[in-house]
């Protein structure tokens, strides 16, 4: 057993109306089913199909996968995990996420996903809040050797016991390995017992908050998101689903990993996107349905222009995490491929989808529906609900909705209100027939490209620096990314010269995870405060476009386009 002291197994934290769950239940939104019971339905029915592959020609079929996951379940067994414990993997789009993600699932524990960016501050961060007992991780990926930097982390982290290396890319050389595990372990004889109600997964989102909160979704809510999800889009055993997004995110991990085994439909894992290769992939599986971010689908559609081809079996993109440009739907939809919003959040994830059927003119000027069993409301200051076309923040309530951050009863009070009500923090008006558009945003985050940057743990790193008195942090505009993130900064000596290459070796430095980097700098002497004391971001917003108009010569600031070509 871990020196960990406070392991807390059943995670008492789940915050669950009684009332609403009685509601799911009736409507058949939630029932006793589990995620491994989905599973093992879609193991039997579809036993010799492939089930999964990546870009590196790893694949599995139903059959195979559910063997090796249940070898490894019962090799974590035997390490004494039990229902409710917390197993992280730190994997790349890999058919072996999706390995160990079903073994957690047939073991009873927890999967709690991690980015690959993530380096040695938010992984140590992370692993101590959930008191992860296994980590899964790479050998190396992207120049990166994840193992080397664990001895130095170990003890920092009480409650690991063990590290168990894929070896990918790249031979272990010591410890445990997943391929050892596989080689040297029977089956588990039969599946842990879980209930629908328990928690299934943990994921790590950016707030406002400054560190990642643990977002908790039970076997009921996953299930309940993607039955929504499919039955809107209208995914089947049929399709084959492209992910080239992060598996550590909402949109990986569901909708890439969870989605296509609960239909019993193909999945396609992608490590790093490329947009040319993307393109190879979607006619070499013959995919019919790609998500990710707004750079995802601006990258492939040049790529798409570049070659004048367009794949023959993709159906929709579906686009999400960031604002989508009226133009670039546009421009997909000449290529005859509908470009599809997808709103949500880890949190209510998704929620609102903009259907296939619907028309351009919806398409372009809205951010979908309410799915089946989600209820969508704006709400004023006081979250009394507003009319339709009245703007306010964005709040719903369905069966897909988190019950709960890890450990964080006032944060969770704070966005889940007594009724269900999850309160997102973005400003949107509701307008004919319940579609919605999303206006702004009422939480301090970056949406970079689709990943979440928390303004202020990006401001607390800055005030690290010795030289650096005052610091804030605001998103600049980006016609590919959606955003960057600007730093404006008061230094301590007037005398000092500062740039932004200072600033990354910084970070660097600090082992912060490279899309955290602020990619403008502006040295201020002041920053505008409110006579309570707090920054005037909307002044620094507006100051950043007026100086983007002023100039278009950004030489003296590298972009982490640059930084990240590592």
């Amino acid at each position: 057993m871990s020196g960990c002291k406070a392991r807390d197994k059943k995670v008492t934290m789940i915050k669950i109306n009684e009332a609403r769950k009685v509601h799911y239940r009736k409507q058949g939104f939630w029932g006793d089913a589990t995620l491994a019971d989905y599973w093992r339905l879609a193991a039997k029915a579809f036993a010799d199909k492939q089930a999964v592959c990546d870009n590196h020609g790893t694949h599995f079929t139903y059959r195979e996968l559910d063997k090796a996951a249940s070898i490894l379940a019962a090799w974590m067994v035997e390490q004494g995990i039990q229902p409710g414990d917390r197993v992280a993997l730190q994997l790349p789009g890999w058919c072996e996420f999706t390995l160990i993600y079903l073994a957690c699932l047939k073991s009873g524990a927890v999967v709690v996903p991690l980015l690959p960016a993530f380096r040695e501050s938010e992984l140590t961060w992370i692993l101590n809040k959930c008191q992860a007992r296994i980590l899964f991780t790479p050998t190396c990926f992207k120049n990166i050797c994840y193992l080397e930097r664990l001895p130095a982390l170990r003890q920092f982290l009480p409650c690991l016991e063990s590290v168990v290396a894929v070896e990918k890319l790249e031979p272990a050389g010591y410890g445990i390995t997943l391929d050892q595990i596989l080689a040297s372990y029977a089956p588990l004889a039969s599946d842990v017992p879980t209930g629908s109600d328990d928690l299934a997964a943990l994921l790590f989102t950016s707030g406002t908050e400054g560190h990642p909160k643990g977002v908790m979704l039970t076997h009921n809510n996953l299930i309940a998101s993607e039955r929504a999800y499919c039955a809107t889009l209208q995914l089947n055993e049929n399709d084959t689903i492209l992910m080239p997004a992060p598996l550590a995110h909402a949109t990986g991990f569901m909708h890439g990993v969870t989605a296509p085994f609960m239909i019993g439909a193909r999945s396609v894992l992608m490590d790093i996107f490329i947009a040319e290769q993307c393109l190879d992939i979607l006619d070499q599986e013959q995919c019919t349905c790609i998500m990710g971010a707004t750079p995802f689908a601006c990258d492939l559609l040049k790529a798409m222009h570049c070659r004048e081809h367009i794949p023959s079996s993709l159906r929709f993109f579906l686009c999400g995490g960031t604002t989508i440009p009226a133009t670039l739907i546009r421009d997909y939809h000449k290529v005859g491929i509908p470009l599809l919003s997808v709103y949500g959040s880890t949190e209510s994830a998704p929620h609102a989808i903009v259907r296939p059927q619907d028309s351009l003119l919806r398409m372009v000027n809205t951010d979908g529906a309410a799915v089946k069993g989600v209820e969508i409301k704006v709400v004023d200051k006081k979250r009394n609900t507003l009319s339709h076309l009245a703007e306010g923040e964005e709040a719903s309530r369905g069966p897909n909705v988190f019950v709960g951050y890890f450990n964080e009863p006032e944060l969770t009070d704070q966005a889940l209100d007594d009724e269900g009500w999850y309160y997102s923090g973005d400003f949107c008006r509701i307008e004919k027939e319940g579609y919605i558009k999303i206006t702004g945003r009422k939480k301090d985050i970056i949406v970079r490209g689709g990943e979440n940057i928390s303004s202020r743990e990006v401001e607390d790193i800055l005030l690290q620096h010795p030289d650096i008195i005052d610091a804030a942090v605001v998103a600049m505009p980006d016609k590919r990314l959606g955003e960057r993130s600007c730093a404006y900064v008061t230094l301590k000596n007037s005398t000092i010269q500062m740039t932004l290459a200072d600033i990354i070796a910084f970070f660097s430095r600090r082992r912060i995870a490279k899309y955290k980097y602020p990619e403008h700098l502006v040295i201020i002497d002041k920053l505008p405060r409110t006579a309570s004391g707090k920054i005037k971001k909307f002044l620094l917003r507006k100051d950043i476009i007026q100086r983007m108009t002023l100039t278009a010569d950004e030489s003296e600031n590298p972009t982490l386009d640059k930084v990240n070509a590592d």
